[in-house]
């Protein structure tokens, strides 16, 4: 008989290695079945390859696109697994009731989406994209969490930063030529993302999230442990260290100020000194020494002649900015922010003209908006949107703000349907303020909620994952707080 993480890995293998070494398409496929049919005697193992998946999925699909159905079809399972017990409990439909305001909100947006024009296929892309880690909810709020569990998602998830930010350094030291796909290699970016580290995720912002969660979880291991802390501070330092060289300003910003208010309110003063002790540690063991380092990589490469992509008149000597500006980078990012020049050019053609837009339209369609697949979604980043020539929008966009999207695309009754299941969760926190769980999701919410300013987070698979597996373990019938809980 297997053991827990003897089984996790053997799926792990199965799932992801497998199809990673073999890379047509329909070795994946079978993977993900053979990978369905060994979930079935251990569901939680299912959960937890998800967390897997997604944070390196991008990846995955560059080695072989047959991955693309697995995440659905893990979550999809999983979901039907929890549903029958879910339908017998007459007390879950109480519990989760406000959660239908989400399903009200997607059906606002695909109601006006069919009255805009949008295609049946878009709508359904959208409606995916909303909703499939949304399904996690239900599952984990169906099952009983013991302190195991608690244990290997918490692990599970340092593990996973750590590699990442490792990933990434290695990346930003080689300026994206050593260990990532080549078309990665090829990406023609503008000087100042070509700084960012892009990671597994093949997204700074996303990588930021990411990390951000994870740093999150390593130092609330670090507070509650025993045993093995001086390698939660090693990988605390780590993912610090890397979410600086992602210059992510929506993620650290957000967390930032989330985590400000969970040492204040939980009084967790030895989480707070061990932030502290990882930005210092991070920046003065990761952040700085990266940058020079890859400064003398990059000019013994240039010395060397190993530039096979640029030609030899266009490699200037003094092109590579000095230390001291470099060193600079974080800072400016975030000064900038509200620099003159950077908020003309936004105003113009940034995330200010998107807004601006995206007022106008609303507008114009001020009670179910404009529909799915019509401004700055997934959808229409992918089909196009019918509107663009009505209202002079580029036919593919994407807004980088949830709140001016969901404006548009649901008009009034579709924001105030997320503002009320947004509300609800403040609410039953509130109610439950007592439980050591109801700090924490509502910080995420919170957090959640600051990058909305940034990113669209409804379509965030790796921030939503988290945030629905943490509000349905809050939603858990008869949960009894662990050791690990304080």
């Amino acid at each position: 008989m297997l053991s827990k993480l003897q089984h996790l890995v053997l799926l792990a293998v199965i799932a992801l290695v497998v199809p990673s070494v073999f890379t047509h398409p329909v070795v994946a496929y079978l993977s993900t079945l053979l990978s369905l049919f060994f979930i079935a005697w251990n569901k939680k193992n299912g959960l937890l390859l998800l967390f897997i998946y997604f944070p390196i999925r991008p990846f995955l699909l560059e080695l072989n696109p047959g991955f693309k159905l697995m995440g659905d079809c893990l979550l999809i399972v999983l979901f039907l697994a929890a549903l029958y017990g879910f339908i017998r409990d007459r007390g879950s439909w109480k519990t989760y009731a406000f959660t239908g305001f989400i399903l009200l909100f997607c059906l606002v947006g695909t109601i006006a989406a069919f009255q805009t024009g949008v295609g049946l296929s878009a709508i359904i892309f959208q409606n995916r994209a909303y909703l499939i880690t949304f399904l996690i909810l239900f599952t984990v709020g169906q099952w009983k969490m013991n302190k195991e569990d608690i244990q290997y998602f918490l692990g599970l998830s340092i593990v996973m930063g750590s590699i990442l930010s490792v990933h990434g350094i290695m990346e930003y030291l080689f300026s994206r030529t050593l260990l990532v796909p080549e078309a990665w290699t090829n990406w023609n970016l503008s000087s100042v993302n070509e700084m960012r580290v892009y990671g597994l995720t093949a997204n700074p912002n996303v990588l930021g999230t990411y990390l951000s969660i994870c740093l999150f979880i390593t130092l609330y291991v670090l507070s509650v442990a025993k045993r093995w802390r001086i390698l939660y501070v090693l990988a605390s330092i780590l993912m610090l260290g890397t979410l600086c060289l992602t210059y992510s300003r929506g993620s650290i910003l957000a967390f930032g100020v989330a985590f400000i208010v969970y040492v204040l309110c939980k009084r967790a003063w030895k989480m707070g000194a061990g932030l502290i002790l990882s930005i210092v540690l991070g920046l003065f063991l990761i952040y700085y020494p990266a940058g020079i380092a890859r400064e003398e990589i990059d000019a013994h490469t240039i010395s060397d002649g190993h530039m096979p992509d640029v030609p030899q008149e266009e490699v200037e000597p003094d092109s590579a900015p000095p230390p001291n500006e470099r060193s600079s980078t974080f800072s400016n990012r975030f000064k900038e922010i509200f620099s003159d020049d950077i908020i003309e050019k936004s105003s113009q053609w940034g995330r200010l003209y998107v807004v601006f837009k995206g007022i106008d339209i609303y507008l114009m369609n001020p009670v179910i908006g404009t529909g799915f697949g019509t401004f700055g979604d997934s959808a229409t980043l992918s089909y196009g949107t019918p509107i663009a020539e009505t209202y002079q929008l580029p036919d593919r966009m994407y807004s980088d703000n949830q709140y001016i999207q969901l404006l548009v695309q649901t008009g009034t009754l579709g924001t105030l349907s997320v503002l009320a299941f947004v509300v609800a969760i403040f609410t039953i926190t509130w109610k439950r303020r007592k439980d050591p769980v109801a700090p924490v999701l509502f910080c995420l919410t919170l957090a959640t909620l600051l990058m909305a300013l940034f990113y669209n987070v409804l379509e965030e698979k790796i921030l939503t994952l988290y945030f629905y597996s943490l509000l349905g373990y809050f939603l858990t019938k008869e949960r009894t707080p662990h050791s690990l809980e304080k």
